[in-house]
C-alpha cells in the first residue's frame, strides 16, 4: 500500500473542511462554527493545578456527607486515579485503597479524623480528597432502567502544611457530572459494569485537573 504524503493528506483536510463550512454557510453562522469545529485539531488545556513533585499520594475517595448505596465505587474510583498518576508520573508513589479501607475497619472514631490525618496514618505526603457527592445507577432502586449519575468534588491536602487546592473553594473544585443514558439490561453484572465505565470517566476527569491535556475542540469552545 502507498504512502500518502502528508502534505496532500494537509491539503485534503483543509479541502474537507472548507467544503464543510461552505456548505453549513447555507444555514447559518451557528452551522458553520460547528461544523468547523468537528474538523479543528484537539486543543491543548492547561492544569488547573500541578501536584507537588516527588510525593507520595494517598487517594481518599470519601462520602461522609451523602452515604453512597453502591459501596465498591470507592474502591474503582481509587484504583483507577492511582493508575493514571502512576502512569503519567504525577506521584511518586501511591496507597493502595485496600490500605486505606483496612485503616477505616481498624481505626475506632475513623470518621473524626482529619484529612490529614489519615494521610499521616498511611505515610502519605500528599492527599487527593474525592468527595462522592452523589452516585446512582438507576433513578428508582425498583426501575428496570439502568441511569448513571455519578457527581464528585476534589480537594488536594499536604498533611503537614494543610490544604493546597483550592484555597478559594471550602467544598472543593466540582468536577462535571458524569452521567450515562438511561437504558435497559438484564445482565447480572450490568451494575459492576456501569460503576466501572462511570469511574473511569470521573478518574480521567479528575486527572486532568492536574495535568496538561487534549480535548477534541468543540468542547473546548
Amino acid at each position: 500500500m502507498r504512502r500518502i504524503a502528508p502534505r496532500i493528506l494537509a491539503r485534503s483536510a483543509a479541502a474537507m473542511i472548507l467544503a464543510a463550512a461552505i456548505s453549513a454557510a447555507l444555514c447559518g453562522c451557528a452551522a458553520v462554527a460547528w461544523t468547523v469545529a468537528q474538523f479543528a485539531p484537539p486543543q491543548k488545556v492547561k492544569a488547573l493545578y500541578r501536584l507537588p513533585k516527588d510525593k507520595k499520594v494517598l487517594v481518599f475517595v470519601d462520602d461522609y456527607l451523602s452515604e453512597v448505596r453502591y459501596e465498591p465505587i470507592k474502591g474503582l474510583l481509587t484504583d483507577r486515579i492511582n493508575e493514571r498518576l502512576t502512569k503519567q508520573a504525577l506521584a511518586a508513589g501511591t496507597i493502595p485503597y485496600r490500605s486505606l479501607a483496612d485503616l477505616s475497619s481498624a481505626k475506632a472514631r475513623f470518621n473524626d479524623l482529619a484529612i490529614s490525618q489519615v494521610g499521616q496514618e498511611l505515610g502519605a505526603d500528599i492527599v487527593l480528597y474525592v468527595h462522592i457527592d452523589a452516585f446512582s445507577t438507576k433513578d428508582l432502586e425498583d426501575s428496570p432502567l439502568w441511569h448513571g449519575q455519578f457527581q464528585a468534588t476534589v480537594r488536594v491536602v499536604d498533611v503537614r502544611t494543610g490544604r493546597l487546592w483550592p484555597t478559594d473553594r471550602p467544598e472543593g473544585y466540582a468536577l462535571n457530572p458524569v452521567e450515562t443514558p438511561s437504558s435497559e439490561n438484564s445482565a447480572a453484572n450490568y451494575e459492576s459494569q456501569l460503576a466501572g465505565e462511570m469511574a473511569d470517566t470521573m478518574s480521567q476527569r479528575i486527572v486532568n485537573l492536574f495535568c496538561d491535556h487534549y480535548v477534541p475542540a468543540a468542547e473546548a469552545q
